[in-house]
């Protein structure tokens, strides 16, 4: 009766603990991270986790699309900007991985809620207009991403996340003036 009385009581925690939680992976993968490191005595890790879980789902985004690209869109040069995008993003996020290994990060594994509505919306489209909405939501993402990859290599906390973002700056830069050309062309 007392082991039945207990199961039970711990299978409704685990029951309002899952009921209660994020579904949203880059929260859940910040909440993991920062558990593990206070569990080890280290405060003030939030910003570094959450830039580290939203780059790993951003960079997922970026390949999801990107391969979407490959396979919808209809003009030559956006497939060629995709296939840039594919590569470089891949390669980022496999470094990332191994920084996160190295520095006790989790990473998500699937898209956060906000990416995956963000891919919902461009693939929905076909034609002309997916080549658009792709390019668009490159644009918008350049800046965004530029400011917080700066603001992770300036203020954060860990060394080996701080020279990740450092590296990939120069490459950010880049496709940003590939997708404002590119932006130019078909506009």
């Amino acid at each position: 009766m007392r082991r039945s009385l207990l199961i039970g009581l711990a299978a409704t925690a685990l029951l309002l603990t899952s009921a209660c939680s994020s579904d949203d992976s880059i929260e859940q993968a910040v909440d993991q991270s920062v558990q593990q490191f206070e569990a080890a005595g280290v405060q003030g890790m939030e910003n570094d986790a959450f830039f580290a879980a939203e780059a790993a789902s951003g960079s997922m985004l970026e390949v999801q699309l990107g391969e979407a690209a490959l396979a919808t869109a209809v003009s030559p040069e956006v497939k060629d900007l995709a296939q840039e995008i594919v590569q470089t993003n891949q390669q980022m996020l496999n470094e990332l991985q191994q920084v996160a290994t190295q520095s006790n990060f989790v990473l998500p594994s699937t898209l956060g809620s906000r990416h995956h509505e963000i891919y919902q919306e461009i693939t929905a489209k076909t034609g002309i207009a997916f080549d658009l909405a792709y390019i668009e939501r490159l644009v918008d993402q350049r800046n965004e991403l530029i400011q917080r990859y700066e603001d992770i290599a300036e203020n954060g906390q860990v060394m080996e996340l701080k020279q990740f973002a450092s590296k990939q700056l120069p490459l950010l830069r880049r496709h940003q003036q590939l997708v404002e050309e590119l932006e130019e062309k078909i506009e």
